[in-house]
């Protein structure tokens, strides 16, 4: 991969894309497929489709265009078949009294691209309020779902700690997610799940009408989000930068005092400057002068970007380390590092199975695994 590869990928990776730009970038010379397989990495081919269909579409080597074209269609109804389910979803959790809401896929989809075959998405995330997941499960399961981990003492000992349990329709294969918080125990997040209920906003999707975030907390969201997974992938980056361009009437003064009592304002102007950068957001001027003067954002943004080229991913270790650099205080990144230390997890389950009864010598037997894990990942880089 070459920078120029990248570099129309980024050219493309818009709604709104400049024709001059684009040109220039294939120009410069790129190898197509290379291209293609960034744009599968990354999350972005509807956008790369789109882009070149509509600006550029007969300098693009045939054999890319039928890739591009069978996945377009693909995409799009598979998008429309999770949108229909979302809907009875919703429908269901309604009519049993459950509060819900949902947010990522095909909401942002619709709220921010303004066309469903435009984003790439997986699965569904719907949030219900803690009190009621034991209910919204049981209402999931009579759906045809069951859980990824059917043990409810397993998930409780192994899994809680991540705010989200993972569901499968027996039939159909489809995932959903179940979230009652919005980030793991230990994580500094701009967003709090509690703040979300009395903000609610009601979306059309694909004609129907679901439950979501408001426009301010949806802003939260997605730089936290995008700030704790590290930027890794171009999507995250082009969902924000989309959000700007629809939403510039945004009253962002108050979004930054919001971060900033969360003590979470890098993330929000990390997801700025690098929506700015990576994409010519137009994002407020303001932010983008304190984001530019602050050094230390600067120098993720420059982070995030080089990882965004790589090919290979770069770790759990590496990726946990520079999450912590995004923490506005210094407390924020000891906690993390506790969590870690003390949280059992599958993984410790699955190196050293025990019965249910001596589950609790997971607490002390964790720190000797990670040490001995993190002990190899040095040798290894020696």
């Amino acid at each position: 991969m070459t920078g120029r590869d990248f570099r129309l990928l980024r050219c493309c990776a818009t709604s709104r894309p400049a024709v001059g730009a684009l040109k220039e970038a294939i120009e410069a010379g790129v190898d197509w497929q290379t291209v293609l397989q960034l744009a599968e990495q990354h999350g972005v081919r509807p956008l790369l489709h789109q882009s070149l269909r509509s600006l550029h579409w007969e300098g693009v080597p045939q054999r890319i265009k039928a890739d591009l074209e069978r996945f377009s269609k693909a995409n799009l109804q598979r998008n429309l078949s999770f949108t229909g389910e979302l809907s009875r979803l919703v429908r269901a959790f309604q009519s049993n009294g459950i509060r819900v809401a949902t947010f990522k896929g095909a909401v942002l989809a619709e709220l921010v691209y303004g066309d469903m075959s435009l984003r790439e998405f997986g699965d569904l995330d719907l949030i219900v309020p803690d009190q009621d997941v034991d209910r919204a499960e049981e209402v999931l399961m009579t759906l045809g779902y069951q859980a990824f981990f059917p043990d409810k003492d397993y998930r409780s000992a192994f899994l809680s700690y991540q705010g989200q349990y993972a569901f499968r329709h027996t039939l159909t294969g489809l995932p959903v997610d179940l979230h009652w918080r919005l980030a793991g125990k230990g994580d500094t997040f701009a967003l709090d799940a509690a703040e979300i209920w009395p903000n609610l906003a009601n979306v059309a999707v694909a004609g129907r009408t679901v439950p979501t975030f408001s426009r301010e907390d949806l802003a939260l969201f997605l730089a936290a989000h995008g700030t704790k997974e590290g930027w890794k992938r171009l999507a995250w980056v082009c969902d924000f930068a989309e959000f700007l361009r629809a939403n510039q009437n945004v009253d962002w003064t108050a979004v930054l005092e919001r971060a900033q009592r969360a003590h979470s304002s890098r993330a929000l102007l990390l997801a700025i400057l690098l929506a700015r950068n990576l994409l010519d957001a137009p994002a407020p001027d303001l932010l983008i002068e304190k984001a530019r003067s602050d050094a230390r954002i600067a120098s993720l943004a420059r982070e995030a970007e080089i990882g965004m080229l790589q090919s290979t991913p770069s770790g759990e270790l590496a990726d946990f380390l520079g999450t912590l650099k995004t923490h506005d205080r210094w407390r924020h990144r000891f906690w993390p590092i506790v969590t870690l230390l003390t949280t059992r997890t599958v993984a410790d389950h699955r190196a050293m199975p025990l019965p249910k009864s001596l589950w609790g010598a997971y607490y002390v037997t964790r720190p000797f695994r990670l040490t001995g894990k993190a002990a190899r990942l040095v040798l290894r880089g020696i």
